[in-house]
């Protein structure tokens, strides 16, 4: 079966995030990859403020933090998953600042 570009590259986020993902989400990362579309989505809008002033904002989505993959993976329900750069940024939760990487 096809998979167009969107849902199949959000399929290898989850994938590749599943450990970061599963311990945000309260289960193994055996879970996320047993099924990586049957994510629980908050009502939550996300906003990340990235160092060169660009910023990015998603409504139904969760984000991790990797240092170790020096990045940022913000989930969302409708328009897929996107893996942004950590450095200097900020990350909001409904208006509030959650994240801001020193």
């Amino acid at each position: 079966m096809h998979k167009f570009p969107v849902p199949r590259l959000a399929e290898a986020a989850a994938l590749e995030w599943a450990e970061e993902l599963g311990a945000r989400l309260g289960c193994n990362a055996q879970d996320v990859r047993r099924n990586p579309v049957g994510i629980s989505f908050p009502h939550h809008t996300v906003r990340v403020e990235l160092m060169d002033q660009s910023a990015v904002e998603f409504k139904n989505a969760l984000f991790v933090v990797s240092d170790a993959k020096r990045a940022i993976a913000v989930f969302t329900e409708h328009c897929g998953h996107h893996v942004l750069p950590y450095h200097d940024a900020k990350v909001f939760v409904d208006g509030e600042l959650k994240y801001r990487q020193c």
